[in-house]
């Protein structure tokens, strides 16, 4: 009779591998153990203390800690706040290369500036302190504000925030501010001007409080946002003017009401900008906000306007006529909403950018017909549409007259042109009409193949260049290149 012996493979113990060698993770050397324990959230990564006794402290000088609260109990508050404590008090001389503190909940303010000294003292890189339902004046502690360790800086906290009167992050580079409002003209002054490293700012809903003039000067500075927010927080009524001497920024974003006055000086080296406005008041005021706004942006390179942009230039139509030559851009996109061909703010704009290439309408564009019949509308046409224009793309493109119009003007100036293309409206289908889609689709593809031959014949000032719609529901495109 014949018999089938199992013999059972051996069990690897925690000193052995396959091959019998002593390589198991607990021989691993503590540097790389804790870098593994550094991608597991505190809470799982103390756990392994169970593990053995070389494992009993090893999660406690993990480089990077992120505590995290949003249960407000009693006991949730307590159990967290005294885990903290433990953690902090169980490290030796490790140096702690990230801190998250992220609480929902009211903290002791005592505690925490406890735990950001004691974060100080392990020479913190990376810091990120939100602390959402603080409120009133709060107070961060001396010894942050003098870090020399610390590389990047978040700081999320609705109250007054108490400056020292010593400043000075000599390694700082990346700086995030939201929701933070400034009392002290002086010491919000010496924070902005103690940072000799910066490279990246973001301001986010800040407040200026009782501040007239803000200043802020970084020889390093590369990348500068600020997004204001959408009420009035300033104590004057003229808001606050914010002065920015960039040297050496690169990009610029801004978003927000013009409820401050913001202004660039020596930005000289500023590549791309994106102005983004929704604007409340309009009022000659606004207008020569942004006129100034955008004057100081006339080295770029790279721009993004949104339509409230040429909404609240209308208000500077005397200002407009003086408005720099932008020498150096070379692509020019407009988002939000559709944008008016004939708005006077987009024709200066144009008529100074001599040598832009690439021109966008993200949401679509539009142009009355009687502009159309009158044949003004760009005159006299601007000199990058005979010399350098050679993209344009019109986005949510529906085929109305309006649309049609601006894109029949555009086709007729634009010498150069090499591409024009128009993503098309999606179909107008539901799930709870699956029936009607088939058909749905046969009538757009035939409204839109009819707007293509109607455009074949239009026009142009280009006589070899392609013309593409493009479908984001069926993710395909039609195409036609030659002589259009």
């Amino acid at each position: 009779m014949e018999t089938t012996c199992v013999i059972p493979k051996p069990r690897l113990n925690e000193e052995e591998d396959i091959d019998g060698n002593s390589k198991s993770l607990g021989k691993l050397p503590e540097e790389v153990l804790r870098h593994i324990l550094s991608f597991l959230p505190i809470e799982d990564a103390a756990r392994t203390s169970v593990l053995s006794k070389r494992w009993e402290y090893l999660w406690a000088s993990i480089p990077n800690l992120d505590f995290l609260l949003l249960r407000s109990a009693k006991r949730d508050i307590t159990l967290f706040m005294n885990f903290v404590d433990r953690v902090l008090s169980l490290r030796k001389s490790s140096v702690i290369k990230r801190f998250t503190l992220c609480c929902y909940v009211i903290l002791d303010a005592s505690r925490v500036s406890t735990w950001i000294s004691a974060t100080v003292r392990h020479k913190v890189q990376e810091l990120r302190i939100e602390l959402h339902d603080c409120k009133g004046v709060f107070s961060l502690p001396y010894c942050l504000f003098t870090c020399e360790t610390l590389i990047s800086l978040h700081l999320d906290m609705p109250c007054i925030l108490k400056l020292p009167t010593t400043i000075c992050f000599s390694n700082l580079k990346i700086l995030t501010i939201e929701n933070v409002t400034f009392s002290d003209e002086y010491l919000t002054q010496q924070f902005f001007s103690g940072l000799p490293v910066l490279e990246n700012l973001k301001l986010c809903r800040c407040g200026w409080g009782h501040l007239k003039v803000m200043r802020i000067s970084s020889p390093k500075l590369h990348f500068l946002s600020i997004v204001e927010s959408h009420v009035q927080t300033s104590s004057f009524k003229d808001g606050c003017r914010v002065i920015i001497v960039g040297g050496s920024l690169k990009e610029f974003h801004y978003n927000g009401c013009l409820f401050n006055d913001y202004c660039l000086h020596e930005s000289f080296s500023l590549e791309k900008a994106e102005i983004d406005t929704f604007i409340l008041d309009k009022s000659k005021k606004n207008g020569y906000r942004m006129y100034k706004l955008l004057s100081s942006l006339s080295n770029v390179k790279f721009l993004k306007l949104s339509n409230g942009v040429l909404e609240v230039l209308i208000y500077a139509t005397k200002l407009l006529p003086r408005m720099p030559m932008f020498n150096n851009l070379v692509s020019l996109l407009f988002d939000g909403l559709s944008v008016d061909l004939d708005s006077e703010a987009l024709l200066n704009i144009l008529q100074r950018s001599p040598c832009l290439e690439k021109l966008e309408f993200l949401a679509g564009i539009a142009l009355s017909s009687n502009c159309e019949e009158d044949d003004w509308v760009l005159d006299p046409v601007p000199s990058c549409f005979l010399s350098h224009l050679k993209y344009i793309k019109v986005d949510t493109h529906d085929g109305n007259k309006e649309e049609f119009s601006a894109i029949k003007i555009l086709l007729k100036n634009s010498l150069v042109l090499e591409e024009m293309v128009m993503t098309c409206t999606e179909y107008t289908w539901s799930f709870d009409e699956f029936e009607h889609f088939f058909s749905n689709v046969e009538k757009n593809l035939e409204k839109h193949s009819n707007l293509r031959k109607q455009l074949e014949e239009l026009p142009r000032g280009s006589q070899n260049y392609s013309l593409r719609f493009y479908k984001s529901f069926l993710k395909k495109y039609w195409g036609y290149r030659g002589t259009v």
